[in-house]
């Protein structure tokens, strides 16, 4: 009787631990498909995270690593090994180069597949990034070109831009757009490191003044430090007559030196993001295309404002077809 009242307990409690263990396995999280975005503290990278977990919906699982100045390689390791991601998002110049560096002190590590965006000039940091591709943040000049030419009514010939050595594929590849829209991309290059950057950009501007229709300014913050804005920069182009394409809209506000823009859309840029990451997912999470993306979502600008402080003639009509009017 005893043996028989013990063997019933061990069957009930047997049946009790394998609830339990079942109980407990469906309580467990089931992995999503996941990503870790890397990014500065910036509303225009907050307007990309917003495109991109749009677009994603719950398809697939984001946490966030938003970066400061104290932050080191170690961080990105730690962020990494907390979130176990599928794939990277890094957006901004800061971020993309801490995963730099966290991928050159780990060099015998296997890398998710990540995306790069946001960040100036992505092609010269994306070739260290291992299991990598990026969208480009820079507009090519012939869109810029094409559109400005339609809003004043009249050919831009000749497109004038100061860049640095190590931008020549950069050049090259957008003089080769310029040429099949008619517009020879005339350019100066200038050393990438010099201790007169500021004379040399005042003798560039002059010379470029005298040749083109129009100017192209890069966002390079090497020709566009304060020294240089303030002796060079803003005392050219406010004595110039010929219109200047600019990449962000503080050189059409608060640093006037351009009238006309065409910037990447944030949040559109976060959309092309998403649609990047389902091909990716739908490849297993293997990258096989790594070619940069150019960004397909943009703004136009135009500062009418200094237009008209040049004399520089427009068509009023053309303005419906411009984002945003500066007046």
């Amino acid at each position: 009787m005893e043996h028989s009242i013990m063997k019933s307990l061990l069957r009930t409690l047997l049946k009790l631990t394998m609830i339990a263990l079942v109980l407990s396995l469906f309580s467990q999280p089931v992995l999503a498909n996941s990503a870790l975005v890397i990014r500065g503290n910036s509303a225009n990278f907050e307007q990309v995270l917003l495109g991109m977990t749009d677009d994603l919906e719950d398809e697939v699982s984001i946490s966030e690593l938003v970066i400061n100045k104290t932050m080191t390689a170690k961080d990105i390791d730690a962020a990494i090994k907390r979130s176990r991601p599928d794939l990277i998002i890094v957006m901004g110049n800061k971020a993309v180069n801490l995963y730099v560096d966290y991928q050159a002190e780990n060099p015998d590590k296997a890398f998710p597949p990540s995306i790069a965006l946001a960040a100036l000039f992505i092609d010269k940091f994306a070739q260290n990034m291992k299991n990598a591709t990026a969208i480009r943040y820079e507009v090519p000049a012939v869109t810029s070109a094409v559109v400005m030419r339609d809003v004043f009514g009249k050919p831009i010939k000749k497109l004038g831009v100061v860049y640095r050595e190590w931008m020549e594929d950069l050049i090259e590849e957008n003089r080769r757009y310029c040429e099949a829209e008619g517009i020879e991309l005339v350019g100066i290059k200038l050393p990438n490191k010099s201790g007169s950057m500021t004379i040399k950009v005042k003798k560039a501007l002059k010379k470029l003044n005298e040749k083109v229709d129009a100017l192209w300014i890069l966002n390079d913050n090497a020709l566009l430090t304060r020294e240089a804005l303030v002796k060079a920069w803003l005392p050219i182009r406010s004595k110039s007559k010929i219109p200047a394409i600019v990449g962000l809209k503080q050189f059409m506000t608060n640093i006037p030196i351009g009238s006309f823009a065409i910037v990447p859309d944030h949040y559109g840029l976060g959309a092309q993001a998403a649609g990047m990451i389902f091909y990716i997912m739908d490849n297993d999470w293997q990258l096989e295309n790594t070619e940069i993306q150019q960004p397909v979502s943009t703004l136009k600008l135009i500062n009418t404002k200094i237009l008209k402080g040049k004399k520089i003639k427009y068509i009023e009509e053309k303005l419906d077809h411009i984002d945003e009017v500066i007046r």
